[in-house]
């Protein structure tokens, strides 16, 4: 009968507990005299059978106690970390608690094999919801890479020194005007230069743009950018500082775990890379607490927010920066082309593309992960020759392979850039919160399709105008429906012209025609067009067969006057404003509710509530403070139909200049004929009702019937009762 090696199994396992109990500090993974497999081996001798060799010439003891340790690791009970084995605070409590060999090797396996269980389950998890880690190399990457996100982004706390607040507002400013605003174009390397701009700087900016160089390195694999390389370029500002800091080991250990080919394109032009990254910190440090942690919490909302900072378009580094801060999310491809190929051969059906090719991307991972029960890796010898003809050394990701030149800077490709966020310059422009914004712009990127609704002077037109060239720029157009508009003259129809004197018909295009060619020039580029009271037009009869399209943009259908298949462009947005105070939305086309998102522009609610406040605070010059406000409040008090309300828009001139004399010459001019059109038939006197003085009055004496509190103040409606 064979000899049992089992009991000396377990008595080395407990003598390996007790030895790192002993050591703190750890003991080397060797089998040297100081090792812990010799210094186990002395205290549970090899029997017989265990100094047999394997058929890896290897003592079979020594095999068995490798083995074994395996499931204290995953128990927790010790950790093997650069060649050192510890004992953890669990594993000083096995001890003491499980006093015997067995004892303690059995409840190593129970919970050895709980936890294998759970990672087993836990893994199946990863594999239907996110997109894992390829092997440990990536792991580290990742892990990193959360370090920026989690100490830089969301607590501003440097990742090199994390007693000091060096992710700053303060800080990224002096970047952007030593290293952006005073860019130098001579002669020498990178290293030399950045020397040279933060010679001066204050050491908090130092010691950011140095870990902001990092994090742009960071995902680099070692042939594309050395390892010393890397640390040469962060050293060179790090040697500014008065006060040097050094690396981190978990951020050394990640600069030598780089996991893409970046690209020619982001090393030969690395000014313009860290400019990218320079800028998406510096608007994200400068964006409000929600927009932050929404960018952080959203994977798609960081995309949208990375992709609408202003600057050169630079698609690789922007690419790089969405799978640095949510690899779980974005593949670790960085080139729009590849991605576009990608997503081209493994998605099952054309209708199943959401238009966005990252999200595509998400959705095919997810489904071939779980098919496959493990990372998918595009660029691997099984699956890169299925979407990408040429050589087979894997891509830099920037669509060129290692050696060759790439262009000096990148052109946009034909994926479509996401929305900007709505930023400060928006919001103090239509006088509208950030949030309400960045609600409309993301409602709109969503369904395509938005209408802003509300009584008149509410500034539906204005804010459309002004989300649409936030959204496109120079592609934003206006058209305004009539009662005799029609699909000729929205879309296409033939149109009278005379010819030497002869009168015949030509195919005209409209506005929506114009604007879909445009875009479909420009697959990258956002366009809007702005269809200005919407509801004053037959809808129906202006649309025809192109309701259908506004639902199924992936679709193509044949037109009235003409036989190509035609179908509307993914980067076309349209907005619409519609009047309350003309046609309610109930008595709109069912059809074209669905297909339109609805948002309310009403005085009586945020964001319109606030907006003639504002500004009149941003117009401090005009002496009237902030009464025209509080007459605006009181005539809708009175107004008891809510959709006759009246708008903030008709108390802000365009000069801005709102005196007495304007006041009144608007109040009489616009606003008292308003209300009588309203009120015609109804025998009301509207001057006597509405005009400035009762209102005066009326706002006096309610101040006056106020309860007062203690102080002499006035007391809250619900303090009063």
């Amino acid at each position: 009968m064979s000899e049992s090696t089992g009991p000396n199994r377990r008595k080395r396992i407990r003598a390996v507990m007790e030895i790192l109990a002993a050591h703190p500090e750890g003991v080397a993974n060797t089998k040297d005299a100081d090792g812990i497999f010799q210094l186990a081996i002395e205290r549970v001798p090899l029997s017989p059978a265990e100094s047999m060799t394997n058929p890896s010439n290897q003592l079979r003891g020594y095999s068995s106690l490798s083995f074994d340790s395996i499931g204290l690791v995953v128990a927790g009970w010790i950790t093997k970390t650069d060649g050192i084995w510890r004992i953890t605070p669990e594993g000083v409590k096995a001890l003491d608690l499980y006093s015997g060999a067995d004892e303690l090797f059995g409840q190593m396996t129970k919970l050895s094999a709980a936890q294998t269980a759970a990672r087993k389950a836990n893994r199946a998890e990863q594999l239907r919801t996110v997109l894992v880690s390829r092997n440990p190399a990536e792991e580290v990457f990742r892990t990193t890479s959360a370090l920026f996100v989690q100490q830089g982004l969301r607590d501003g706390t440097s990742v090199f020194d994390p007693d000091r607040d060096v992710w700053t507002v303060e800080a990224i400013s002096e970047i952007r005007q030593r290293f952006i605003d005073a860019p130098d174009m001579g002669e020498g390397t990178f290293v030399e230069k950045v020397r040279q701009q933060f010679a001066e700087a204050s050491d908090d900016a130092r010691l950011l743009m140095a870990e902001l160089v990092t994090w742009q390195v960071l995902p680099a694999v070692d042939r594309a950018i050395g390892f010393g390389k890397k640390r040469e370029r962060i050293s060179a500002v790090l040697q500014t500082m008065d006060e040097p800091v050094a690396i981190p080991e978990q951020v050394l250990s990640g600069l030598k775990n780089g996991v893409v080919m970046p690209g020619q394109a982001m090393n030969s032009n690395t000014f313009q890379a860290m400019v990218v990254v320079i800028s998406v910190v510096e608007a994200y440090l400068q964006a409000t607490v929600e927009t932050q942690q929404r960018v952080l919490q959203d994977p798609w909302a960081w995309k949208s927010f990375v992709f609408g900072v202003k600057g050169h378009n630079f698609p690789t580094q922007r690419n790089a920066l969405l799978y640095m801060v949510h690899p779980e999310t974005f593949t670790d491809s960085f080139s729009d082309e590849d991605k576009g190929l990608i997503r081209n051969a493994f998605i099952s059906h054309d209708a199943d593309s959401t238009g966005d090719v990252d999200r595509d991307l998400f959705s095919i991972g997810l489904r071939m992960q779980q098919e496959s029960g493990k990372h998918i890796d595009f660029y691997d010898e099984e699956h890169k020759p299925l979407w990408k003809k040429g050589s087979s050394p894997r891509p830099n990701h920037a669509g060129e392979v290692d050696g060759e030149a790439a262009e000096p800077l990148p052109a946009p490709g034909n994926e479509r850039i996401p929305f900007p966020q709505a930023d400060v310059a928006l919001s103090g422009r239509v006088f509208i919160n950030q949030e309400w914004l960045q609600d409309s712009l993301d409602l709109l990127e969503s369904k395509r399709q938005l209408i802003l609704f509300g009584p008149p002077g509410t500034g539906k037109t204005f804010v459309a105008l002004a989300l649409a060239e936030h959204i496109a720029r120079d592609e934003a157009e206006l058209v305004q429906f009539h009662p005799s508009y029609a699909y000729e003259d929205f879309f296409q129809g033939y149109r009278p012209v005379t010819v030497n004197g002869t009168l015949s018909y030509e195919l005209k295009d409209g506005p929506l025609r114009r604007i879909v060619d445009k875009a479909n020039r420009a697959k990258h580029r956002n366009f809007v067009l702005v269809i200005d009271e919407i509801n004053r037009g037959n809808l129906a009869k202006i649309f025809g067969e192109l309701y259908f399209l506004l639902e199924y943009r992936h679709r193509k259908i044949n037109l009235q006057y003409s036989a190509e298949a035609f179908e509307l462009p993914d980067n076309l947005f349209i907005i619409g404003t519609m009047n309350t105070s003309d046609r309610s939305i109930a008595l709109m086309d069912a059809a074209m509710r669905r297909r339109f998102a609805f948002r309310e522009l009403h005085p009586a609610h945020e964001p319109v509530s606030g907006v003639l406040s504002a500004w009149l605070k941003a117009h401090q010059h005009n002496e009237l403070g902030q009464e025209p406000a509080a007459l605006l409040e009181q005539l809708n008090k009175k107004i008891k139909d809510a959709a006759f309300s009246i708008g903030p828009s008709y108390l802000m001139p365009k000069r801005g200049e709102l005196t007495h004399e304007v006041l009144d010459r608007i109040w009489s001019s616009e606003i008292l004929p308003l209300l009588e059109e309203h009120h015609y038939g109804e025998g009301k006197d509207v001057l006597r009702q509405y005009r400035i003085e009762t209102l005066r009055a009326e706002r006096s004496a309610s101040e006056s019937a106020a309860p007062k509190d203690a102080t002499g103040g006035t007391m809250a409606p619900a303090e009063a009762e």
